[in-house]
């Protein structure tokens, strides 16, 4: 049975995969779409040949969740595609309120990623400031120079920045910009390179179902423990998401200002209100979203 709303959540993970900086998995965990989603991936083994040739077809279908699956799928290539132009185009002509908008994002996420932990003891704590050092750490990091890349960068390319968007708070787009694939990666894309395209797609599909059976491992055995670790990601992402920052050339650290600051260096207004109200809208839009979430849903018909 198709669910309403997962072509839509789906849209919203394309769009959030575009930007380097904002994470797919994060939007899946807003969306209370992110557990379902990694059992689902995780369902995919090859006992399913088994089921097929057992039971048929239809079995395989709905025991793999590939209604859901395919649904959101649609909805992820659906945004790439229509609004991947937009999204660039808004970044190039109006950065700091974009910006600020994808923090409140985060910002408003993180307590509700937290708040159903049953589990708030010094481990979690300890998980959640791990994961907030690992991704300022990230964000910190220089990117590297990929001049020359073939088939077999390309390759594991697309292995690491798979394992990254299927993470709250870890961008895939971003971990290409630091391997410095991003630009080689769109100019395929521009110039129709199949061969290059296939290699990355393959890397993201082998990365994917690698990494996707740990996660779901250590999400079954330490729940609250991995949460709180997402949660510290998402954290640290906000380094990366700062408005008010003068993005760095090749290998070249990003500069963080303070809005007058940031006005000063770059001759441009802070547009500090209009900043603080797309933040407000973020955390209004998260809001929402959480509460037609289906995981929150069950939650409230248990209470």
């Amino acid at each position: 049975m198709i669910r309403p709303g997962i072509f839509f959540r789906g849209m919203a993970m394309g769009t959030a995969d575009v930007v380097p900086g904002v994470s797919g998995g994060t939007l899946a965990l807003i969306t209370g779409i992110y557990e379902e989603l990694i059992n689902t991936l995780g369902g995919i083994t090859p006992r399913l040949l088994v089921v097929w040739r057992q039971q048929g077809f239809v079995a395989v279908w709905q025991q793999a969740n590939l209604t859901f699956l395919f649904t959101l799928l649609a909805g992820i290539f659906t945004s790439i595609a229509v609004l991947a132009r937009l999204i660039t185009w808004l970044l190039e002509t109006h950065p700091v309120p974009i910006w600020a908008f994808f923090s409140g994002l985060i910002l408003a996420s993180i307590p509700l990623v937290l708040k159903p932990l049953q589990q708030r003891g010094a481990i979690q704590i300890g998980a959640f400031f791990l994961g907030t050092v690992v991704a300022v750490a990230i964000g910190l990091a220089p990117a590297l120079s990929a001049a020359g890349s073939g088939a077999l960068v390309f390759f594991f390319s697309g292995m690491l920045a798979i394992c990254a968007m299927i993470l709250p708070g870890i961008s895939g787009s971003f971990i290409l910009l630091l391997l410095g694939m991003y630009q080689p990666v769109l100019e395929a894309v521009k110039q129709a390179q199949f061969s290059l395209l296939l290699a990355f797609m393959a890397g993201c599909a082998v990365g994917l179902l690698s990494f996707v059976h740990v996660l779901k491992w250590t999400l079954q055995r330490f729940h609250d423990t991995v949460m709180a670790l997402l949660a510290g990601f998402m954290a640290g992402s906000l380094l990366k998401l700062w408005p008010w920052r003068i993005s760095g050339e090749q290998g070249i650290s990003d500069q963080w200002l303070w809005p007058a600051q940031y006005a000063q260096v770059t001759g441009q207004g802070a547009q500090l209100p209009l900043s603080l109200i797309m933040l407000v809208v973020a955390a209004v839009v998260v809001w929402l979203l959480y509460r037609a979430a289906p995981v929150h849903n069950v939650a409230q018909a248990k209470d």
